[in-house]
């Protein structure tokens, strides 16, 4: 059948809106590129034998910054004064780090405080700073911050066309974990790494809380503890009413149910699902309570790289994110993702042009649940297709999680073969980290 004239002017103007939504991507790239001369430039040559005093530039989020503790640690330990930059939640995963010799909050949330945040750290000087950032979008404000930063060397992963870089890390890995990156900057720091295991530290008074609030809970049969996490930073991954009824129902026959996240989203669940709710005053409150579960299921990847941490049994939740061209042959969907393409050429060129012009590297985007998995033996990563998380089909959702569980519990069974009659001691060895994509 062909195509009525209604259908044939829609996509006329389809195609118009498109045009024209490319000449805007291009001029706005062309207005950027006026930013490079704005920005401080650096000498191309450097000594990084002369480095002692390096900031880590970690500006986003907590997860992020757990991941980062392993970077952290590894240039303490060679001897490195290590400071870091980072918003404030992320700051306080890493206040009572004792291989941080100090830390700046970044706030761009206004302009006056995004230029406080450069004033505060142009009032030190050091010999390097490092953006770890390699999530290849361009942040304006970002890129201004580290060029304003004193320090003779400044190092970033892509950055070739950007003078105020004198550092240019390559590195196009778009399946690879996040450690893989970290390994590569230690490489070139000429740092030879440990296992790049995560760490996490908080004060006995915050242990204690953890302690006492497990010591307090209703559970006569003496159950094991599963904290669980169904809501985290990014809406998508929220979990529906059902499907949290879903992970409590499964969950109870062997563990006491724990809550933690938003108190007012988790509220209605505690009453509903007869789960307990911990009463968090900061992020730092729930590492020990982590550290304490026997079990943890989120769908937030700062409580998966805190379960990582302590090699805790772990479900975690992920939505796919390989791109791949659309299955629909409507001109809209496949123009978007051309403009997607597109949009994705012009910040790669705009930061790294002349490394990619030289050696043509793989510029797939990176893939979220790869780069960011649980890194983590006991881990049971689930991948779902659909996007929201919360539109999943319910009987695949349910199929999924116990699936998951019955392998962490016959793993459990697997790696503890040998027991000591005299002592109950069992000889555990880890098993296999799993992924179930959806």
């Amino acid at each position: 059948m062909g195509k009525t004239f209604k259908q044939t002017l829609r996509e006329y103007n389809w195609e118009q809106n498109f045009l024209v939504k490319r000449w805007k991507l291009r001029m706005r790239y062309a207005l950027m590129g006026l930013l490079k001369y704005v920005l401080r430039p650096r000498k191309e040559q450097y000594d990084l034998s002369s480095v002692k005093k390096v900031l880590i530039v970690r500006n986003d989020r907590i997860g992020d910054m757990i991941a980062t503790t392993a970077l952290i640690r590894n240039l303490s330990r060679c001897g490195y004064a290590v400071y870091v930059s980072s918003r404030k939640p992320s700051l306080d995963i890493i206040e009572y780090n004792p291989h941080v010799s100090g830390t700046f909050a970044y706030d761009d949330s206004s302009l006056n405080a995004w230029l406080h945040s450069i004033r505060e750290v142009r009032k030190h000087t050091f010999d390097l700073a490092v953006d770890v950032r390699c999530n290849r979008f361009v942040d304006l404000k970002n890129i201004a911050f580290c060029s304003y930063i004193k320090t003779p060397i400044l190092a970033g992963f892509n950055k070739s066309d950007l003078a105020t870089f004198n550092f240019s890390i390559p590195y196009y890995s778009p399946e690879s974990h996040v450690t893989v990156q970290l390994r590569t900057l230690l490489d070139q720091l000429h740092v030879t790494p440990d296992d790049l295991h995560y760490e996490l530290f908080v004060s006995d008074e915050i242990r204690k809380k953890a302690s006492s609030f497990l010591q307090s809970l209703d559970n006569p049969e003496g159950k094991k503890i599963a904290v669980f996490n169904p809501f985290g930073s990014v809406a998508a991954r929220f979990l529906s009413d059902e499907q949290i009824g879903i992970v409590c129902r499964l969950l109870s026959s062997r563990y006491h149910v724990v809550l933690i996240g938003e108190k007012e989203r988790t509220r209605h669940v505690q009453a509903s699902e007869h789960a307990s709710l911990f009463d968090s005053q900061s992020v730092l409150d729930v590492i020990p309570l982590i550290e304490l579960a026997d079990i943890v299921v989120s769908v937030d990847t700062a409580i998966v790289h805190m379960a990582t941490c302590y090699q805790k049994n772990t479900i975690a939740f992920y939505i796919n994110t390989v791109p791949v061209a659309p299955v629909s042959t409507s001109i809209k969907v496949v123009r978007s993702h051309e403009m997607f393409l597109l949009n994705s050429k012009f910040q790669d060129y705009f930061q790294d042009k002349k490394y990619i012009t030289r050696a043509a590297p793989d510029r797939t985007i990176p893939v979220n649940h790869l780069v960011w998995a649980p890194n983590n033996p006991h881990a049971q990563q689930i991948v779902f297709d659909s996007e929201p998380i919360r539109d999943v089909e319910s009987a695949l959702f349910e199929a999924e999680v116990a699936q998951a569980l019955k392998t962490i519990h016959e793993g459990a069974k697997k790696s503890c073969p040998q027991s000591d009659e005299g002592n109950g001691q069992e000889t555990v060895v880890p098993c296999a980290a799993a992924e179930s994509r959806i």
